[in-house]
C-alpha cells in the first residue's frame, strides 16, 4: 500500500518545508494529512535556531484550529508556536492563513530573513569573505521575495570563482589573459575544466540561467529556481574545496617523499 501524503507536494518534510523554507505569502498546497500533521501537538521539526546559531530540532508550543473548521471548506487564521528543545526561552511564531485548500504564513517572529540567513552560516566553511557576504546577500533576498536580485549575487560567486582559477592557472598553462576576458563564458569554462569542479563543468549551463534570471526571468521565475540555483552552488563550493583539500595533501606528501632521506647504516667496527 502506498504511504499517504502527509503534506502536499512536500510530504513528510512538509511542516519544514512551510515555516523554515517557504517565504511569506508563498501558498502551499495542503492536505488533510497535512493538516493533521501540522496540528498535531506531538510535532517535531528540525530547522535553524536564530538565536542559537544552529540547527536544532524544535516542539510545537501553540497552535489551534478553531472548532468549527473543515476543510476543505473553511478558511482560519491563527498563531503557531515552536520553541527550541535545548532552550525553552528561544521561540519561533509564525501567523498563518488557510484558505481554498492552501496554506501561507502571514506574518513570522523571527522573520524568515534571519532564519534564511542563518542557515547559510552552515556554509561559511566553503567561502572567502566576499563569497560569504554575497551568499548572504542572495539568501536574505530570497527570502524577501526578490529572485532577480538574489541571483545577481549567486551570479558574482561564479564569475569569481571562474576568475580567480583562470589567474591561480594561467602562467602554468600559457593561457593569453585579453583572450580569455574576450571568451564565452562556456569557453572559460571549457578551458579551465581540469581546475574546476566536476559539477560545475558537467553542469555549465547553470551560468545561462543565472543569466537569463538577470535578463529575462520574473521575480516568481527567478525565486521558484532559487533553491536549485543555491543547492548547486553549495554542491560546487564543496566540491571545490575538498579539491584543494586533496591538491594540499598530495603537495604534502610528494615533498615529503622528496625529502626522505634514508639513516645511515652504522659502519662495523675495524676487526682486530
Amino acid at each position: 500500500m502506498d504511504e499517504p501524503d502527509l503534506g502536499g507536494e512536500f510530504g513528510d518534510l512538509f511542516p519544514e518545508k512551510l515555516f523554515f523554507k517557504t517565504p511569506l505569502y508563498d501558498a502551499l498546497p495542503l492536505t488533510e494529512h497535512g493538516l493533521d500533521q501540522l496540528f498535531d501537538d506531538e510535532l517535531r521539526l528540525d530547522g535553524f535556531c536564530s538565536r542559537c546559531g544552529e540547527r536544532r530540532t524544535f516542539r510545537k508550543s501553540a497552535g489551534r484550529l478553531p472548532l468549527d473548521f473543515s476543510f476543505p471548506t473553511s478558511s482560519a487564521t491563527g498563531e503557531f508556536a515552536i520553541r527550541c528543545t535545548r532552550f525553552n526561552s528561544h521561540r519561533v511564531v509564525f501567523y498563518y492563513l488557510i484558505e481554498k485548500e492552501a496554506i501561507q504564513k502571514i506574518g513570522q517572529f523571527p522573520s524568515f530573513a534571519d532564519i534564511a540567513i542563518d542557515e547559510s552560516k552552515d556554509y561559511s566553511k566553503l567561502l572567502n569573505r566576499a563569497d560569504r557576504a554575497e551568499f548572504h546577500k542572495a539568501i536574505g533576498l530570497a527570502s524577501h521575495g526578490v529572485g532577480i536580485g538574489a541571483f545577481v549575487y549567486l551570479r558574482r560567486i561564479f564569475e569569481r570563482l571562474i576568475q580567480s582559477r583562470f589567474f591561480e592557472y594561467k602562467d602554468l598553462e600559457g593561457w593569453d589573459e585579453t583572450a580569455f576576458r574576450a571568451a564565452r563564458m562556456g569557453d572559460k569554462i571549457e578551458m579551465l575544466k581540469d581546475h574546476l569542479p566536476q559539477f560545475l563543468v558537467e553542469n555549465r549551463r547553470i551560468y545561462s540561467i543565472v543569466s537569463l534570471g538577470v535578463h529575462q526571468l520574473s521575480e516568481n521565475e527567478c525565486l521558484k529556481f532559487f533553491p536549485i540555483l543555491k543547492a548547486s552552488t553549495i554542491f560546487i563550493l564543496e566540491e571545490d574545496m575538498q579539491k584543494k583539500q586533496r591538491l594540499a595533501e598530495e603537495s604534502r606528501v610528494r615533498r615529503a617523499i622528496a625529502e626522505f632521506k634514508p639513516p645511515k647504516e652504522e659502519e662495523e667496527p675495524d676487526a682486530p
